[in-house]
């Protein structure tokens, strides 16, 4: 099992989870202030889109966009009559991101293999390239609804590393979730708990890579 803290020197990818760390909340919205504009309790947008609907399935691949959708308006509409208002607020919210990170992304690209690993929907390199931009700075882009397993299944961390061509023990992975970066450390990555620019920077700097 790879150890956090040890520096070997031969680092060459460097992975990323994208909400929670690339983004600067878990899916890039504010949900405080959408839930302050319609009078819902603290939580309730999360709960359900996330965990009433049928989110779980989607994000494996295992149910379609609308029956994803259409659940997320019947968890929605179980505790406010403007649901279908409520959605939209949400779909049409701008994802906002986590800057000091981009930059750092920005300064590593073309020094390190780059790549993001993330549990999300389908069609995850169209939103990338065309909602995004970013395609062109990470040159592996795994996402749990297109390949159909989702962290912390060791499978997506290897397939992952497969596609750099490199070793788990020549990569870093990130993520916001601290039993995620377990995950990848027990394939053999360095898994760092992201909770702040300043402290993966020198998680990084630990491990021989100069951010």
């Amino acid at each position: 099992m790879r150890i956090d803290g040890v520096n070997d020197g031969h680092i060459k990818a460097i992975f990323f989870d994208f909400g929670g760390v690339l983004l600067k909340t878990f899916d890039g919205v504010d949900h405080d202030a959408i839930e302050a504009h319609f009078g819902l309790e603290a939580k309730m947008l999360r709960k359900c889109v996330y965990r009433d609907s049928r989110y779980m399935d989607f994000q494996v691949g295992k149910c379609t966009y609308d029956e994803w959708t259409d659940s997320i308006l019947e968890a929605l509409l179980k505790v406010d009559e403007r649901a279908g208002v409520i959605m939209k607020a949400f779909m049409d919210s701008p994802r906002v991101f986590n800057d000091d990170m981009l930059d750092l992304v920005k300064r590593l690209h073309g020094r390190y293999t780059l790549g993001i690993i993330s549990n999300t929907t389908p069609g995850m390199e169209e939103r990338l390239r065309e909602r995004f931009e970013l395609t062109d700075l990470f040159e592996v882009r795994v996402g749990s609804g297109d390949l159909g397993i989702a962290k912390p299944d060791a499978g997506i961390f290897l397939h992952a590393t497969k596609l750099a061509g490199l070793a788990p023990e020549q990569s870093v992975f990130t993520d916001d979730r601290a039993d995620f970066a377990e995950a990848a450390r027990g394939v053999g990555m360095h898994g760092f708990h992201f909770t702040e620019y300043a402290r993966f920077a020198e998680d990084l700097r630990l491990v021989g890579v100069q951010a």
